[in-house]
């Protein structure tokens, strides 16, 4: 059985052989069930595989996608997903887990790397990071509740465009901004808040490896 990684790539390649009119039928229904959030990723990655291929199989006969899945595209999808498996409470803990480490990974770092340069480079800030272990419990469990529902909001915005005909380039910027300016408020929230808790402290710096390691342990639970 092909994993899902050579699933992807396998269906990457054969998407190339999809006439423009297909193609584009057929990466409205991959946009849409790869973004069911909570559906088994084999499972999706090996009903894709069976739509192309068959897909391919009716271009040679001169069919279009249309023809072969029907004039309502988006209809088709939410029937492909109805019948697929929900994932494993595991796979789904994999998936936040992955999301939260990977956020918190990229935060520590950029603040980090920040702190570091105004502080020894341009003596603004303080060299020393100081936080209280309560607040920062909640500030973690709150980032990660912000990245997990700024991906849902994604994925779901992502099913509803996939079968209008939008700029993706206008929907990029869009996104990134409402992405941004929402995630920016929240984390600003957190940040404001008063703190309490056992105090801890020790050189701005550190934030540099502690988020090269957070960030590599998010790209490790998502490989496993």
């Amino acid at each position: 059985m092909m994993r899902v990684k050579e699933l992807i790539e396998e269906n990457n390649r054969k998407r190339e052989l999809l006439h423009k009119e297909n193609e584009n039928y057929y990466e409205g229904l991959l946009l849409y069930i790869r973004t069911s959030f909570n559906k088994s990723e084999q499972e999706t990655e090996e009903i894709l595989m069976e739509v192309l291929d068959h897909l391919l199989e009716a271009q040679e006969e001169g069919r279009t996608a249309e023809e072969v899945f029907g004039d309502d595209p988006k209809a088709y999808a939410e029937e492909i997903v109805g019948e697929l498996p929900t994932a494993m409470p595991k796979e789904i803990v994999k998936i936040l887990s992955m999301m939260g480490l990977i956020f918190l990974g990229v935060f520590s770092f950029s603040t980090g790397l920040l702190a570091t340069i105004l502080s020894y480079g341009f003596d603004m800030g303080d060299t020393i990071y100081q936080f209280y272990l309560g607040s920062l419990a909640v500030r973690v469990a709150g980032s990660i509740l912000v990245a997990y529902l700024l991906v849902e909001g994604a994925l779901r915005y992502i099913r509803w465009s996939a079968f209008r005909s939008i700029n993706r380039k206008k929907e990029f910027i869009l996104l990134f901004l409402l992405g941004g300016g929402a995630s920016g408020i929240v984390i600003a929230g957190l940040y404001l808040m008063p703190s309490f808790g056992v105090p801890f402290e020790f050189p701005v710096y550190w934030l540099i490896p502690i988020g090269v390691v957070l960030y590599g342990a998010g790209k490790w639970v998502g490989k496993k």
